[in-house]
């Protein structure tokens, strides 16, 4: 967490939001998060730290009115979070806005990027920078996702496409704070307004219970003496849901994200491909936050980039129409995107993995003899990974990577070089609920769990890619 300094007035940016629960539930996350100070708004409570990052502590409490030398203090009490005044002061569901602090302001971040869908901050969508460079990246990486565009006046001149991007009046935005007051202000999080009152009235209500039930038990007592109770059967325990333990099976991946890709070609006129990724486990913040379904999911993934020398009003039609195919997609500001489910990638785990030093082996005898670039890395928790480039094609990668026992291809990709990267590890298999699995596909992936490996049989699909040429 960081104050950032705008118009005078102090913000706290770079919080953590997430779903909103009760006092307890709150004040169990603070403790997990390491973040004791939080602020509630809608169905979102953020959380921030003790102390704000860049020694910002030194501002002292902002509160309504303008922020100015303060006591200097450990947490960020009495700061307003800067994304609550960005959602009192923007109008419109799905947006993204770009801050620059105040440039004589000591300490804390200078520059916040803070994201909203349906009036709710997205649970990473609140960062802060110290650099321009670094902001700046940020905001165009994410702006062909198809926000709504906000900036600072000042920081216009570093966007491209500026045009398309409104400017965000700092004064309204001191105004914003002004009239929320104290309704987005950050308190500590193990305590909330009004609690002591609350915790007294729990004590008598705890009182009072405790009271009815020690009479009412004396009164079952003195039954008791007096008739013979029938036995009563014990109640039954809640059933634990059956579990299973299931592993991708990359030979899968591989003929999936080739299939998608025949279904759903990348190929578009004046455009140009910069990354095809497919995912055995979608996971992209900002995609689940608009298309939560694809979450878990195996999934294919297309970015594209405007040509030069193309008009972009005439080819973002032509890349609509051809994406309006696609499961989700969005064409913004020369750049586009477009997302659609693979089929089921995951099997029920059927053996221990091997020692690293056999699936070592076995990988380089499948892909060192193509003259593929392999290589290891040992991760922080102690678990070998392993990266596979090859030219392709995709026909001949999957039966390779099925034909390994113990080997997981969680992911693949392809940049603008034509290479396809095979990231892959040592099988760690993940335990999950049987609903879960048969939600992800599972009934279908343990009929089929060695279709990757099976040559010519992955795929019935007369039309081929380029690349399998």
């Amino acid at each position: 967490m960081s104050a950032v300094v705008i118009g005078g007035r102090a913000y706290a940016a770079g919080l953590y939001w997430l779903e909103r629960g009760g006092a307890r539930a709150t004040a169990r996350a603070a403790r997990r998060l390491n973040r004791p100070w939080c602020v509630h708004h809608g169905r979102r409570t953020g959380f921030a730290a003790d102390h704000p990052v860049g020694g910002a502590a030194g501002l002292g409490p902002a509160g309504p009115g303008p922020a100015g030398p303060g006591p200097a203090g450990p947490g960020p009490a009495g700061l307003p979070a800067l994304a609550l005044a960005l959602l009192d002061s923007i109008e419109g569901g799905f947006w993204m806005a770009l801050v620059e602090g105040d440039p004589e302001a000591g300490g804390g971040a200078r520059y916040a990027l803070v994201k909203a869908r349906d009036g709710a901050v997205l649970a990473d969508g609140d960062e802060v920078f110290g650099e321009r460079a670094a902001a700046v990246a940020a905001f165009e990486r994410s702006r062909s996702l198809g926000w709504t565009l906000y900036a600072t006046p000042a920081l216009l001149d570093s966007l491209e496409g500026a045009g398309d991007i409104a400017p965000l009046d700092p004064a309204a935005l001191d105004s914003a704070a002004a009239k929320a007051g104290t309704g987005i202000v950050l308190a500590p999080a193990g305590s909330a307004r009004g609690g002591s009152r609350r915790l007294a009235l729990m004590a008598v209500g705890i009182a009072i219970l405790a009271a009815l039930a020690g009479a009412w038990i004396g009164r079952d007592a003195l039954l008791g003496l007096l008739f013979a109770p029938e036995e009563a059967a014990e109640p039954a325990g809640p059933v634990a849901e059956p579990t299973v333990s299931v592993t991708v099976d990359g030979g899968a991946l591989i003929a999936a994200c080739r299939q998608a890709l025949i279904e759903h070609s990348p190929f578009i006129p004046a455009w140009r491909i910069e990354r095809i990724e497919c995912a055995a486990r979608f996971s992209d913040s900002e995609l689940t936050g608009l298309r939560p379904e694809l979450a878990g999911r195996g999934v294919l993934l297309v970015r594209w980039r405007l040509a030069d020398g193309h008009a972009d009003a005439m080819q973002r039609r032509v890349a609509e129409a051809h994406l309006a195919r696609w499961h989700a997609g969005s064409v913004v500001d020369g750049r586009a995107w477009a997302a659609a489910p693979l089929a089921p990638v995951l099997r029920v785990a059927d053996a221990a993995a091997p020692a690293f030093l056999d699936l070592r082996r076995a990988v380089d005898r499948a892909f060192g003899a193509r003259g593929s670039g392999v290589g290891y890395a040992r991760g922080a928790e102690g678990a070998w990974a392993v990266r596979i480039d090859d030219p392709g094609p995709l026909s001949r990668l999957g039966p390779l990577a099925g034909g390994i026992d113990g080997l997981e291809i969680t992911e693949l990709s392809r940049g603008a070089g034509g290479r396809w990267r095979l990231e892959g590890r040592a099988a760690a298999p993940e335990r999950m609920t049987e609903a879960r699995f048969r939600s992800l596909g599972g009934d279908a992936a343990v009929t089929g769990a060695r279709i990757g490996s099976q040559e010519g049989k992955e795929v019935r699909h007369a039309t081929r890619l380029q690349d399998d040429r």
